[in-house]
């Protein structure tokens, strides 16, 4: 599965191809220092297997969960990943939005959108124009009715990438992850559709100046 986007190529990991540019993700502490326990990769052979896991995944996946390579069309090369995943233990927000199963029978409310791009390339909105393309398949090729983003309450740059996306504030959860406190957000098609515009027309606003 591929999309594109004005800047960036979002596509199947090539664990082989992809493994020396992936490191800069995977074995970079401060990615990895809010994802999987703060461990990072510490060899080529590591992030590789990661990435044969990844692209494993996907091609078992039956409801359009995966993980996507990043990939920024102007220099060629893998800058991050963007994810869509099952979150286990959601019994309260299947309680409260009242799910409908997608094929392969995944609870809807258990999806989660996630991403993880290298340190040289925060601050230039490659994340949020990633997971905008993302969370949009989510709802008009996976029919989902909600979209969940789960993060820590010092991760300041995830928090700002969710809040670009429309994404509302649901509370604290310790529901997924082994019990950590984490917040919650959810993600509904129309207020995605709202906040898309709205980044745009800041994004060419920026560009024009």
């Amino acid at each position: 599965m591929r999309f594109e986007t004005q800047r960036l190529i979002l596509r199947d990991w090539h664990p082989t191809q992809d493994a020396r540019h992936a490191m800069d993700i995977f074995g970079d502490a401060r990615v990895m220092a809010w994802f999987e326990g703060g461990v990072k990769d510490n060899s080529m052979r590591q992030v590789q297997g990661r990435l044969q896991r990844y692209a494993e995944q996907a091609k078992r996946s039956k409801d359009g969960t995966q993980s996507w390579a990043v990939v920024q069309k102007d220099i060629g090369r893998v800058i991050g990943n963007v994810v869509l995943c099952a979150l286990p233990d959601m019994q309260e927000v299947r309680e409260q939005h009242t799910p409908e199963p997608i094929e392969g029978g995944l609870p809807t409310e258990y999806v989660e959108i996630g991403w993880h791009f290298r340190p040289s390339s925060w601050g230039f909105g490659y994340a949020t124009e990633a997971a905008f393309c993302v969370a949009q398949h989510s709802f008009e090729s996976m029919g989902l009715p909600v979209l969940l983003a789960v993060t820590q309450s010092e991760n300041t740059r995830s928090i700002a990438v969710i809040e670009r996306l429309g994404m509302r504030y649901d509370g604290m959860t310790t529901r997924c992850y082994g019990g950590k406190e984490l917040l919650l957000y959810l993600l509904k098609n129309s207020d995605l559709k709202v906040a898309k515009e709205k980044w745009l027309l800041a994004r060419d606003a920026a560009a024009c100046e």
